[in-house]
């Protein structure tokens, strides 16, 4: 895929994320603070803003230019973690001037590196680790097996959906909810579920 037509994937992906708020906010409700939905709309109405209408020489600066848009309007956990994902991969793809299936590899495995470093968190702590690992799993996975850049998209996407379901059996580790200990069960983490979003609509917009 070229920058062009990643930047307009980026944006597609941000204007779908913002239709998910009240959901979200359900979601954070149980346990959190019930405002996850307000700021992943908050910062993907940021990414439309920063990237709409601008030049940009690599599909990667279009993600970088997202993951600053992110970080610098949004407050929480989520803000550092987002914007880390969509930055993770600027320097392992910073020449690359055209995506297929091993650069989206990259991007996804760096994403969920970077997330892990900075939120400190690991698969089965209740975050949207837990969904994207599995994504990440299933992607390498899939390209392993000789899938083209659509059909490891897709393998992802079901996976993260699948880890984002699972943490209603897991106890939260992160973030406010990890002083509910057991009351923290029965209830899908709002962030995974927002990492599950987001790799979903990645995959129904990328073309191999």
């Amino acid at each position: 895929m070229t920058t062009q037509e990643i930047q307009q994937m980026m944006l597609s992906v941000a204007e779908e994320m913002t239709r998910h708020t009240e959901m979200l906010c359900e979601l954070d409700s149980y346990i959190g603070d019930g405002d996850h939905g307000i700021t992943i709309e908050r910062g993907f109405k940021a990414v439309m803003e920063q990237i709409d209408g601008k030049s940009f020489e690599t599909p990667v600066s279009v993600f970088v230019a997202a993951g600053d848009a992110f970080m610098n309007t949004t407050g929480g956990a989520i803000g550092p973690l987002m914007g880390s994902f969509f930055r993770g991969a600027r320097k392992k793809l910073a020449e690359a001037r055209e995506w297929g299936a091993e650069e989206f590899e990259v991007f996804l495995s760096s994403g969920l590196r970077q997330i892990k470093l900075v939120g400190e968190a690991n698969e089965g702590d209740r975050t949207l680790v837990d969904a994207l690992s599995p994504a990440v799993d299933a992607y390498s996975k899939a390209r392993a097996e000789g899938a083209a850049l659509d059909e490891c998209m897709k393998k992802a996407a079901d996976a993260a959906e699948a880890g984002a379901q699972a943490t209603k059996n897991m106890i939260a580790k992160k973030g406010r909810a990890k002083f509910l200990g057991e009351k923290s069960l029965g209830y899908v983490d709002a962030g995974a579920t927002s990492m599950s979003l987001l790799i979903r609509t990645m995959s129904n917009l990328v073309h191999s």
